[in-house]
């Protein structure tokens, strides 16, 4: 008798993991229905049973994103520690998330996709509203809270654009090297 062999399920996050691997990967020009269905060897309609459209997985995949590259460093932020403390553990967080080359797409093609670009001017006014809340609850409320929140934030974002990226403990060691201007 015949053996058969069942594949294994595809599910909704296997789908996004990989949309995930091509934006880091190639890009969001290769990010297509085609490309999916052919690096997981599945069908069309097998996509169409978990997503709306392209636009439906652009959207489920985004939100993945924010949740994970966002919620989690704010949740970090907010635990009941003093606010140095919180500070440090945002800044090893965010320093090793591992996840430049995508950011770095995701900013791309926020210039090019209406909704990458709706997400991602979410995602950098809530970090930098973070941001400047820990700032001011460091320094007090005030235009050197904001200040230093901006170069927080474009620390972190410029970090991922130098080839190569400035992660880990290279990007942590840059976020203490600016520990003395909560000073100022």
């Amino acid at each position: 008798m015949a053996r058969t062999t069942r594949m294994a399920r595809t599910t909704r996050e296997d789908w996004l993991d990989e949309g995930f691997r091509i934006l880091g990967d190639d890009g969001d020009g290769a990010l297509t229905v085609d490309t999916l269905c052919a690096r997981l060897d599945r069908s069309k309609g097998s996509f169409y049973h978990h997503f709306a459209g392209r636009d439906g997985y652009v959207q489920a995949l985004l939100e993945r994103w924010e949740r994970e590259a966002t919620d989690r460093l704010i949740e970090t932020g907010h635990a009941d520690a003093p606010v140095a403390e919180r500070l440090r553990r945002v800044n090893r967080q965010a320093s090793e998330l591992g996840n430049a080359r995508l950011e770095r797409a995701i900013r791309g093609w926020s210039a090019r996709e209406p909704l990458a670009r709706d997400v991602q001017d979410r995602v950098d006014a809530r970090r930098l509203a973070f941001l400047e809340e820990l700032c001011g609850e460091r320094m007090g409320v005030g235009p050197a809270a904001r200040h230093l929140a901006r170069v927080l934030h474009l620390t972190f974002v410029g970090a991922q654009h130098v080839s190569p990226p400035l992660e880990g403990d290279d990007l942590y060691g840059t976020f203490r090297f600016l520990e003395p201007l909560f000073d100022l």
